[in-house]
């Protein structure tokens, strides 16, 4: 039997679109101040579903990761950490069901096999929402979204000029969907793919390539001194350099956000999950729990 932790809450017509939704973000993107935000809403300040009754349920059980920082990891004591686990408490709270919620931790590739084995009731670690997923589980609204953005070195010279990445060498990972996204909406812009993370933040450094296109989160970790090392690996930091331009959240690469996954026949945890992650929007917990996790925004 493997070993788990288990903790108590207690403790082409596509690229036309494409290029539509590209010319559109460009757009807001482009009007967005850079002072420390507050992260989108991700639903209508009209949305309030009703709160079902969940009373037939003797327990809540939630499946997450323990290597996914600083959503969810262990800490060097050994305790369940991250903006996933303080989400869920609140969320146990929001729906008055604190004493039935449960929070299990296993390793990433026994997670969904887990729920399908009815194991567990919800999973949040970052599950992506893709068509095959969707076959599975049915999945809440988004709680968190995962934009892309420019990163530049602080010595760089914008003469008064609004940002544009139009002919300017810019490193991003290569194979990935920040490239692809980079491709679509910045035609102009002279990408430079990279195999390696910590060669592209390095070459940034040396003046070796002008910008960085990717994962607006992983990059505010690497800025900020205090987490890069423990929260992302990287040995070297990103203090030399700030982020430029708007926030590209592009659905159609990016995805519509981190949900959390149910059974299909569990449309009561759907429906209480929405209403409790709306609640906790409107009344500011999720603005103060991006703040406390991600000290460099990155909206």
């Amino acid at each position: 039997m493997h070993n788990r932790l288990i903790f108590a809450l207690l403790s082409q017509p596509f690229k036309r679109y494409a290029h539509i939704c590209a010319a559109m973000v460009i757009l807001l993107a482009s009007s967005l101040s850079y002072s420390h935000a507050a992260p989108p809403h991700l639903a209508g300040t009209d949305q309030k579903p009703a709160k079902p009754d969940l009373s037939q349920r003797t327990q809540i059980r939630f499946l997450t990761g323990t290597d996914f920082a600083p959503f969810n990891s262990l800490s060097p004591q050994g305790r369940l950490t991250g903006y996933n686990i303080d989400l869920i408490r609140a969320i146990c709270q929001e729906l008055t069901i604190t004493s039935r919620c449960q929070i299990e931790a296993r390793p990433w590739n026994e997670l969904i096999p887990a729920m399908q084995n009815n194991e567990a009731d919800a999973l949040i670690a970052g599950l992506v929402p893709d068509r095959e997923k969707r076959a599975v589980f049915n999945f809440s609204r988004a709680y968190f979204s995962l934009p892309a953005r420019f990163v530049a070195a602080k010595t760089t010279q914008t003469n008064g000029k609004p940002f544009s990445p139009d002919d300017k060498t810019v490193g991003v990972l290569s194979g990935t969907a920040h490239e692809a996204l980079l491709k679509t909406y910045f035609p102009k812009a002279k990408g430079s793919s990279y195999a390696n993370a910590e060669l592209m933040y390095k070459d940034l450094k040396d003046g070796k390539i002008q910008l960085i296109f990717g994962d607006a989160m992983s990059l505010s970790l690497w800025m900020n001194p205090a987490a890069a090392a423990s929260e992302t690996g990287s040995q070297q930091t990103g203090a030399c350099c700030q982020f430029v331009g708007g926030a590209y959240p592009a659905p159609e690469f990016l995805g519509a956000g981190m949900t959390i996954a149910v059974r299909k026949q569990d449309t009561d945890l759907r429906i209480a999950f929405n209403s409790a992650i709306n609640a906790l929007e409107r009344n500011g917990f999720l603005d103060d729990l991006y703040l406390r996790y991600f000290p460099v925004d990155f909206y």
